[in-house]
């Protein structure tokens, strides 16, 4: 089961192109956003106001401290927070 605290957000895309010539014109800028999906393994609390960006995983009875930034995947069984989120201790 998720915790998802309240104002969290997941992002699993860019949504645009990282190249400016790109985004200049709306097809080329669709084709070339990259996308990656997010995994959240089971037990997983996700604090208020949290970041979750693309490609990350989230292993199993981790918790996300409040306002954090996932940029990088989590192992199981840890306590993560801050921007960038980095693991604070194992449980």
């Amino acid at each position: 089961m998720l915790k998802l605290g309240g104002g969290s957000i997941l992002i699993d895309t860019d949504a645009h192109s990282m190249d400016c010539i790109n985004r200049r014109n709306p097809d080329m800028d669709s084709c070339h956003a990259r996308s990656a999906p997010i995994v959240i393994e089971d037990d997983v609390l996700v604090g208020t106001g949290c970041i979750v960006l693309k490609g990350v995983t989230i292993g199993a009875r981790s918790v996300i401290g409040a306002g954090s930034v996932v940029t990088k995947s989590v192992p199981a069984d840890c306590i993560a927070a801050g921007n960038p989120c980095k693991v604070i201790r194992k449980n």
